[in-house]
């Protein structure tokens, strides 16, 4: 059957918040974990942080969508120094996100990694911290993090982000139906409207 394919990078806070939305949704979703800001290298975007009064609504906007939804919304300022310093490499993230959905785990990995982002902090910077995040919703936290650093998973991670840059992704969250593209949190109302009239639901 086809599915919603869904572009996402956990650095992102509209990803986590249209994240939320999916489990309602009734749509039939594929989760593709990429590294968005190797994508907007290859296609000549630019990352928000570069642009402090977007960066600014942003921060704001995010907040109203939060409120809107009902979830909880935090920025968790020690992962974002920490990204914007350059010391956390957020390929990390997704990269083990490819390693769960090889492996299992996916679903409790996803959830538990958005809301240690973007929902309720919690440390992901420290190696130990993030071994321990997984090992607490049952899932093998040191080999997880170990293959998400391999190069057999950077491979896979290279090659998504080569099929996101084809297919015109420029930013995240990004969905296909069919040959439809659409882009942000707030195109699902138009992911579900297309999905509808070919049948992409769960």
């Amino acid at each position: 059957m086809e599915t919603v394919e869904f572009y996402y990078d956990y650095i992102s806070p509209y990803g986590y918040l249209v994240d939320t939305q999916l489990p309602v949704s009734g749509l039939s979703v594929t989760y593709k974990p990429i590294s968005i800001l190797e994508v907007m290298a290859k296609v000549g975007n630019q990352p928000s942080p570069k642009c402090p009064s977007k960066m600014s609504y942003a921060l704001d906007d995010t907040d109203r969508w939060a409120r809107r939804y009902g979830v909880p919304h935090a920025v968790n300022h020690g992962w974002w120094n920490a990204v914007m310093s350059g010391s956390l490499d957020m390929r990390l993230f997704s990269g083990a996100a490819l390693v769960t959905q090889r492996d299992g785990g996916f679903e409790v990995f996803h959830r538990v990694v958005w809301d240690a982002i973007w929902g309720r902090p919690r440390d992901v910077v420290a190696p130990s911290a993030r071994v321990e995040l997984l090992d607490s919703v049952g899932l093998p936290g040191r080999q997880i993090w170990e293959d998400a650093a391999g190069t057999a998973i950077g491979q896979q991670l290279d090659e998504c982000n080569e099929v996101a840059a084809s297919r015109g992704i420029f930013g995240v969250p990004t969905f296909f139906v069919g040959n439809d593209m659409f882009f942000g949190n707030d195109r699902l109302d138009f992911v579900k409207e297309r999905a509808r009239r070919i049948g992409v639901f769960a």
